[in-house]
C-alpha cells in the first residue's frame, strides 16, 4: 500500500471546481491561507509575487467575460489574480540609488516564485474544505484586465484563482494523471518508446474518465494536439515586456 497521510490525501483529492455556492470566503480564512502560503520556497528570499483579490461584483462580472465567459470567476466565494511582482524590488533599488537590471532570469524567478506561492495557497484552501479552480483565461485579454484592475508597472498577472464552497448539485471528479513513471525518472530521461507506452496507458485511463462523464470517444492526446495545433495568446510578449519584463 502506498504511503499516505492527511496532507497527501488532500493533495491526491484535488479537482477543479467550476460551480460554487454564493457563500463568501471569510477574510480570516483567506488570511490564514495567505499566511501559510507565503512560506513557500522563494529564490534567494526575493518573494516576487502578489495576490490581488477582486471583490467588486461588477469588476468580477467583467473579468468573467474577459477570461472567456467563465461564470465561476464571478460566482465563486472569492476570486484572486496571482501576479509576478518586481515592483517592490524596483522601488527598493530606486530608494537605494542602485540599478535594477531586468532580464529573462528575473522574469522567470518571479513567475516561479508566484507559482510556488499559488500552489501552496491552493492547497491551504483545499485543506479547509474549499473548492478551487485556477484560471489561465486571465491571460486571454490581459491589457483589458490590466486597465480594469489598474495594475501598476512591474506587477504582472499570471493567472486567476477561484475559491469557494462547491455546489453539491454539480459534483466534479478528479481527473486521472500521467503514471508516476512518466514523470519520475532516474539519471536519464525515458526513451521515446517507453514514454509513449506510458502515454498510451494514460490515454486509456482518460478515455474511461470521459466515458463515465458521458463523453465517449475523447482522449488525453486528442485534447493535447488540439491545444497545441495553433499559437496561443500571442499578445503576451508585448504585454509582459510593456509591464517591465525582459524576455531576453
Amino acid at each position: 500500500m502506498p504511503f499516505m497521510n492527511d496532507l497527501l490525501a488532500t493533495m491526491s483529492a484535488h479537482r477543479s471546481v467550476r460551480a460554487f455556492l454564493d457563500t463568501p470566503v471569510p477574510d480570516e480564512h483567506i488570511r490564514a491561507a495567505v499566511e501559510a502560503a507565503r512560506m513557500a520556497a522563494t529564490s534567494s528570499w526575493i518573494q516576487a509575487y502578489a495576490l490581488l483579490q477582486v471583490t467588486d461584483p461588477d469588476e468580477r462580472s467583467t473579468l468573467a467575460e474577459l477570461t472567456g465567459g467563465q461564470p465561476q470567476v464571478s460566482g465563486a466565494g472569492a476570486f484572486f489574480a496571482v501576479c509576478a511582482d518586481s515592483r517592490r524590488h524596483r522601488l527598493v533599488s530606486d530608494k537605494l540609488g542602485k540599478p535594477y537590471v531586468d532580464n529573462l532570469e528575473t522574469f522567470m524567478l518571479a513567475v516561479i516564485d508566484a507559482t510556488l506561492f499559488a500552489q501552496n495557497l491552493n492547497l491551504a484552501f483545499e485543506s479547509m474544505g474549499y473548492g478551487t479552480c485556477f484560471i489561465g483565461g486571465l491571460r486571454s485579454r490581459l491589457p483589458e484586465v490590466d486597465a480594469l484592475l489598474e495594475i501598476p508597472h512591474g506587477v504582472m498577472p499570471l493567472f486567476g484563482l477561484c475559491v469557494g464552497v462547491p455546489d453539491p448539485e454539480q459534483p466534479t471528479a478528479t481527473r486521472p494523471r500521467l503514471p508516476a513513471e512518466a514523470i519520475w525518472m532516474k539519471d536519464r530521461y525515458l526513451d521515446d518508446d517507453a514514454l509513449m507506452s506510458l502515454i498510451d496507458a494514460h490515454d486509456a485511463d482518460a478515455a474511461e474518465h470521459y466515458t463515465a462523464r458521458g463523453l465517449p470517444g475523447r482522449s488525453w492526446t486528442g485534447g493535447l494536439w488540439r491545444k497545441y495545433a495553433k499559437p496561443m495568446r500571442e499578445h503576451l510578449f508585448d504585454y509582459y515586456t510593456g509591464k517591465g519584463a525582459s524576455l531576453t
